[in-house]
């Protein structure tokens, strides 16, 4: 039966992680002849001509009040649609479905700075978090691993029935590309290991801790690059690279929208994150034949685990325990088995499945 579904996201805009789950599951619901229309505060790109998009700007001068503007209106254009489901892709008040492509924050905000908890953009997020989370809310979840149903069942005491843990969702087109020469294309000598870094939140997701690996290997002698990906700011880490000269041998790429052909053509995935709900980014690494060192805190890192796709840290991350690790792995044969031992992961489909799994949680549900 056709649906009339309201999708409400803050933001869109290219390579992110959310977005890129948010615009597969809306191709998969169109192409299945629902009735879609999105709201948004701002669209970065050019609109695809299938999508009905309204923006409602960015309303204000910080991520608080642009928050708070857009929860304050989109619901007043949303019932002038009429939907059959609310499915939010943030944590927005009054969603039907929830895709929780976050961590808990509330467990989170333990371990940051205790004055955040006075700002106004710490009680807003505690605010909207709760109202989808508490026993008391009727919003369905979409979680993406157990990490995520457990820490929110811990705080909220979040009922069982109304969360489902959903698989991973890469889009098909990713095992239609072909490698590159990387050492050729960035001049990089054919002795060294090409390690690969990609996120656009370089603290969050662990830079720091890569450029620490790629100096621990330098001073062992062990010829080895970093290429970095992501949409953000290098320049924080600029003094560490020159402190160490590493001018030559770390990388920064910015976005790009060709990140399978550097997965097909690197030799191992770092991914050392200080916080991560899922991390698509192994699984695409994983699909790819690219071994990863990961740390615990990724939700998928119990993928990297189940798959024995590459080596995953501990709770308590170390920097020695990770540039040991980093090392054994470069030094050893370890790399070409764990190669040899993902090789076919690409015909699994149960990677390529989330926007369809999804799809048809909606229709037999609402």
């Amino acid at each position: 039966m056709k649906k009339k579904i309201a999708i409400l996201l803050y933001k869109y805009f290219p390579y992110g992680g959310l977005q890129k789950d948010f615009l597969l599951i809306t191709k998969e619901l169109l192409s299945r002849n629902h009735d879609i229309k999105i709201f948004t505060r701002s669209w970065e790109g050019i609109v695809p001509t299938q999508l009905d998009v309204v923006q409602l700007g960015e309303k204000g001068f910080t991520n608080y009040s642009k928050n708070k503007n857009f929860v304050n209106e989109v619901f007043n254009k949303v019932q002038k649609y009429e939907p059959d489901i609310i499915f939010g892709f943030n944590k927005i008040p009054g969603l039907d479905l929830y895709f929780a492509a976050d961590t808990c924050f509330a467990k989170q905000a333990k371990n940051k700075n205790r004055f955040q908890k006075y700002t106004r953009r710490f009680r807003q997020s505690i605010n909207y978090e709760n109202q989808i989370f508490n026993d008391n809310s009727e919003s369905k979840i979409l979680l993406l691993n157990q990490n995520q149903s457990r820490d929110f069942k811990e705080v909220y005491s979040t009922q069982e029935e109304r969360m489902t843990i959903i698989p991973p969702g890469i889009d098909f087109e990713w095992n239609e590309v072909n490698s590159m020469n990387l050492h050729k294309l960035l001049n990089i000598s054919k002795l060294d290991k090409l390690i690969l870094f990609v996120g656009s939140d370089f603290y969050r997701k662990g830079l720091d801790r890569a450029i620490q690996g790629i100096n621990h290997l330098k001073e062992k002698n062990i010829s080895s690059s970093l290429i970095v990906i992501g949409d953000d700011d290098s320049k924080p880490f600029q003094p560490s690279i020159s402190r160490h000269s590493l001018q030559d041998k770390i990388f920064f790429m910015g976005p790009r929208s060709d990140v399978a052909s550097f997965m097909k053509s690197a030799d191992l995935l770092v991914h050392p994150a200080r916080e991560e709900a899922a991390g698509n980014i192994i699984i695409e690494a994983m699909v790819s034949g690219l071994p990863s060192i990961v740390s615990k805190e990724v939700g998928f890192s119990d993928e990297v685990e189940k798959f024995n796709a590459g080596a995953v840290l501990s709770d308590n991350f170390m920097q020695d325990d990770f540039n040991n690790l980093l090392e054994g792995t470069i030094k050893t044969n370890r790399l070409a088995f764990i190669k040899n031992n993902i090789s076919s992961l690409h015909e699994n489909n149960y990677f390529f499945s989330r926007s369809s799994f999804i799809a048809d949680y909606i229709e037999e549900n609402y």
